[in-house]
């Protein structure tokens, strides 16, 4: 998982959406691919929100036009499809975010999680997720089974220089 706040701006996070794009570029590095026809390899990226995923693929497909449009979406797009690396992206950021979507039945998160066939990578305020349900169950077991990372290094960078300023 990756601990980014972000900031909510037309409902969407783009801090999230920049982190997610450096992830992707190291899954590349990695081996992944965004246009494997057969899913071997593949990312795909989910989110529980229509106006992240639409601003996630709005951004991924610029920067990598082969990037499939089933590998990206929202949690229902991705009902019955399975990629090598899921990456799910949570959008809330505010305290003063509702987590009851999520929350109010474990169907949402099990889809998510379950179509990681290798790796599954959380991008969220994990302070925000860890206030109860199903969302602090998820990162409660990302933490004792796998592991919490630091942000990408030019993220990290910037995103250092935006709280100085």
């Amino acid at each position: 998982a990756y601990d980014v706040g972000g900031n909510y701006h037309d409902h969407t996070n783009i801090e999230e959406i920049e982190v997610i794009e450096a992830i992707i570029n190291d899954l590349l590095k990695a081996g992944y691919q965004v246009d494997s026809p057969e899913n071997c390899h593949a990312i795909g990226v989910i989110s529980p929100y229509r106006s992240q995923a639409d601003a996630l693929q709005s951004r991924l497909q610029s920067r990598w036009k082969n990037f499939a449009d089933d590998s990206i979406g929202t949690v229902h797009t991705f009902q019955g499809g399975e990629k090598s690396a899921i990456v799910l992206s949570m959008r809330q950021c505010r305290s003063s975010d509702s987590l009851w979507f999520i929350n109010r039945k474990p169907n949402l998160l099990n889809v998510a999680v379950s179509r990681a066939q290798e790796l599954f990578i959380l991008v969220g305020n994990l302070e925000l997720l860890q206030s109860g349900g199903y969302t602090e169950m998820l990162v409660k077991h990302i933490k004792q089974h796998g592991e919490i990372r630091s942000l990408p290094r030019v993220r990290e960078k910037r995103l250092s220089k935006k709280k100085v300023e």
